[in-house]
């Protein structure tokens, strides 16, 4: 199985005679709506083949993400009476469990209570808080 980025729809060709096209994804449908055809001809299949090969190689990928979510919410900010903070994958537990924090999964960022003392989460503000 091949993946691409920026690709929505998914394209299955099996043994170059089969081939399902469309949004439903395969591996995790949990009643959706989303569509998928299955064609069997291969020449669409060849024709398809050859598309996928040649989609979107030329683009770059997406930039990795940065600690500004894509709202513009960066760590150390307050929004919402929630103070936002910086913390690695490896000290989510830790910071659940000294200070209360949540994961915001909409802006993909931890934060607190805007009330937390802040010395209580310096070490996941920006420059130590």
């Amino acid at each position: 199985m091949l993946t691409r980025e920026r690709m929505h729809e998914k394209v299955l060709i099996i043994d170059d005679t089969v081939l399902w096209h469309g949004s439903l994804n395969l591996l995790a449908h949990t009643g959706s709506t989303d569509l998928m055809m299955r064609i069997t001809d291969p020449t669409a299949c060849q024709r398809v083949r050859l598309i996928v090969d040649r989609a979107r190689m030329e683009r770059p990928a997406r930039r990795a993400p940065t600690a500004t979510s894509s709202r513009g919410v960066s760590p150390g900010d307050v929004v919402n009476g929630r103070l936002y903070l910086a913390v690695p994958y490896a000290e989510k537990d830790e910071a659940k469990r000294l200070v209360n924090a949540r994961w915001d999964g909409a802006l993909k960022l931890w934060h607190v209570d805007a009330n937390v003392p802040r010395e209580a989460v310096r070490h996941w503000l920006p420059d130590g808080g």
